[in-house]
């Protein structure tokens, strides 16, 4: 028997040069990108790093939508726009499902509506096909929800909270496998946990905020439900993971992130966002930066400052890479629903 061993995998695709390594990573889709970190301090490095960014903008592997809500009655009409070359958003024909939902979420060029709106349950998925623009009907749920919380663990949708109808009272958690394309039973929350504003996942857990304004953990592992010690006043309608922190936008405070083993949010130094009277923001992860979006009321112009974020355990620093008006005719009546990075 040899005594050399062979060399496992990931050392051998480590040892090649970055430009190659960059190449493969580049068609790798981003929700992989926290399990390939894992591997190796040079993968975690060229993950975290600028030229990957810019390797997967060359190759047309990241796109930008932002959704806007047009209030009106007798149901609210979706507008979908795309950030072009320039930095504008430009509108697209994107079609919206016909049934209220509460959560989008992005699977590769995908993109999953599911949960039921305010007072509509709704058992429905639709999946939009970013790249032809062609909208579909998913798998029904289990139960029917609205206002439900929901998020990308490990290849599955896992959705919890809200409200389900009377008679399924008692299943309050369910997640969809991406790969055999069905629903199945998830563990219940060990709290109940109702009107949810808004959630994104990070690792194992969702996080999600409640009507009372605080955020509530959700184990996809075994439905262990924490709430932390809630800021005041979250006005943000959406929570960002940006390199495995979680960022909100709180109209008093300024751009916050979440210390997870303190379980307390903290202020981003180095920036002054707090300064914008803004009526509508929107968070969201841009080429590994973040994008903060706003408006202001009576007012037509969308603007956006692109947030450059480093730090270490215990403090986060900011710093605004880019800031310009991406739209400058924006209906008064629109209002932001989604912000939405895809591969």
């Amino acid at each position: 028997m040899s005594s050399t061993r062979k060399e496992a995998p990931s050392s051998l695709f480590s040892s090649l040069a970055d430009d190659i390594v960059l190449n493969v990573l580049a068609r790798v889709p981003r929700r992989y990108h926290p399990n390939i970190s894992c591997v190796s301090k040079k993968l975690r490095s060229l993950v975290r790093s600028s030229e990957l960014h810019k390797t997967r903008s060359l190759l047309g592997m990241d796109r930008f939508y932002v959704c806007f809500d047009e209030y009106g009655y007798p149901h609210r009409i979706n507008h979908w726009f795309a950030l072009a070359e320039n930095r504008r958003l430009v509108p697209i024909p994107f079609p919206s499902p016909p049934e209220p939902y509460s959560v989008a979420l992005t699977v590769g060029p995908e993109i999953y509506f599911v949960g039921g709106y305010c007072t509509r349950p709704s058992s429905s998925m639709w999946i939009l096909d970013s790249r032809s623009g062609k909208l579909r009907r998913g798998p029904s749920s289990l139960v029917a929800t609205r206002s439900a919380a929901a998020g990308l663990v490990n290849d599955k949708i896992y959705m919890f909270g809200g409200r389900c109808e009377d008679e399924y009272e008692e299943i309050q958690a369910q997640a969809f496998d991406l790969k055999s394309q069905t629903w199945q039973l998830a563990p219940n929350p060990t709290r109940q946990v109702q009107d949810i504003s808004m959630s994104a996942s990070l690792r194992r857990n969702i996080y999600a905020r409640n009507a009372e304004e605080a955020v509530v953990v959700y184990d996809t592992r075994d439905g262990e439900i924490e709430i932390p010690a809630p800021a005041q006043q979250l006005r943000s309608r959406d929570f960002c993971v940006v390199d495995n922190v979680l960022y909100i936008y709180q109209t008093h405070a300024g751009l916050l992130w979440y210390e997870s083993k303190e379980k307390e949010w903290r202020v981003v130094e180095g920036l002054n966002l707090k300064a914008r009277i803004a009526w509508s923001t929107a968070l969201a992860e841009y080429n590994g930066k973040l994008a903060f979006l706003w408006h202001e009321r009576d007012k037509s112009e969308v603007w956006c400052s692109v947030i450059v974020l480093y730090g270490s355990k215990v403090a986060v620093r900011g710093r605004v890479e880019w800031s310009g008006c991406l739209l400058s005719d924006l209906p008064y009546k629109y209002k932001f629903k989604h912000c939405l990075c895809l591969d």
